[in-house]
């Protein structure tokens, strides 16, 4: 196995790892009568500073934010057991959550000389890790077990050190996936929206067929799998083609799957490749600084979920609309700002 791919792989179990811990405290807390206000702070806290560390990395500040993040996530947990604030809980784990994040995203894309499936793989995992700590926590699983396991990531994480590129200049020069006519700025505002809206539209995808635990496994599953082939399309056929599939070929069957278990769930992991096209997209224009280029994708997924705190559209029809609208719009966005082809891929030819 190249070296790229089982970075991607041990980030992709450390991120799993990660999520494990981080939802089965958040889902402890959601007793709290400040849940809405816990939610909103774990957001901000844990989405928007990824960028500042992620900036520190690029400027040469090599600490291991992995290692010192997890560290703080296994705080979180032995402040949930010993009664701590739960405002002081969740604080600790989107610290910790936000540290890992970004130094895996770095990493990641540091290593992977033009490639987008280790850092897609990377990011994947947090969806397999959500699901299974919501459920962890609903069946009364014990803290020190999780304890335990948010420890055991110091091992993958240790591992992953000694894989990943001492500097990785060369590597990120080999990112070529956005389109070069568009300003610099133009082109992260449009990044940056295409990620709120694919975050927008995840909380608004009609599943009235989600009913069951094992249903939500399999569109947590599908959603993560999305993630990981979104990087692995790109790698193989290119980024406009992965585009087009994640969107256009996403929106029947997102708009026709409420009742269709099936249907809707592969329209789920096509509109979740979108994360990778845009990460691939930033990462190409910013190529000296990877860990800023993810901090704007997680700032967008904020601004994605952000008004879900105040209001949500509960029409089936107008969540179709909305769909269809949103889609649309990405649709010409990506086809503006996304490379017709890669230089790697024109030497394949």
């Amino acid at each position: 196995m190249k070296r790229r791919n089982t970075l991607g792989g041990l980030y992709f179990l450390i991120h799993f790892m990660l999520e494990i811990t981080s939802f089965y405290v958040l889902t402890c807390c959601t007793q709290s009568v400040f849940v809405w206000v816990l939610m909103l702070l774990y957001d901000f806290t844990a989405f928007v500073p990824q960028g500042v560390f992620g900036y520190l990395r690029d400027r040469g500040i090599y600490v291991n934010f992995a290692l010192w993040g997890s560290l703080l996530t296994a705080a979180s947990v032995l402040c949930l057991m010993l009664g701590a604030n739960v405002f002081l809980i969740v604080t600790v784990l989107s610290v910790g959550n936000c540290m890992v994040h970004a130094h895996g995203a770095e990493v990641t894309l540091r290593g992977s000389d033009g490639h987008m499936s280790p850092s897609a793989l990377f990011v994947s995992g947090g969806s397999f890790g959500v699901v299974t700590g919501k459920l962890l926590s609903l069946h009364g699983v014990a803290a020190p077990w999780v304890l335990g396991m948010t420890l055991l990531t110091l091992v993958p994480i240790l591992a992953a050190e000694r894989l990943k590129e001492p500097d990785g200049a060369e590597n990120l020069r080999q990112y070529h996936f956005d389109n070069p006519k568009i300003a610099t700025g133009l082109l992260i505002v449009l990044a940056v929206f295409v990620v709120a809206v694919r975050a927008y539209m995840g909380y608004g995808i009609p599943t009235a067929w989600n009913k069951t635990e094992l249903q939500t496994v399999a569109l947590y599953v599908c959603m993560g799998v999305g993630k990981a082939m979104g990087g692995v399309l790109i790698d193989r056929i290119g980024i406009r083609k992965t585009a087009f599939i994640s969107t256009v070929g996403a929106l029947p069957l997102l708009l026709f799957g409420d009742n269709l278990m099936a249907v809707s769930l592969v329209g789920i992991a096509f509109f979740s490749m979108t994360m990778a096209v845009t990460l691939a997209v930033l990462t190409s224009r910013l190529q000296t600084l990877p860990g800023v280029a993810f901090g704007f994708t997680t700032l967008g997924l904020f601004l994605g979920t952000l008004p879900m705190f105040f209001f949500r559209i509960h029409s089936v029809v107008a969540k179709c609309i909305m769909i269809a609208a949103l889609t649309v719009l990405c649709v010409l966005i990506l086809g503006v700002i996304c490379a017709k082809r890669t230089d790697k891929q024109e030497e394949e030819k």
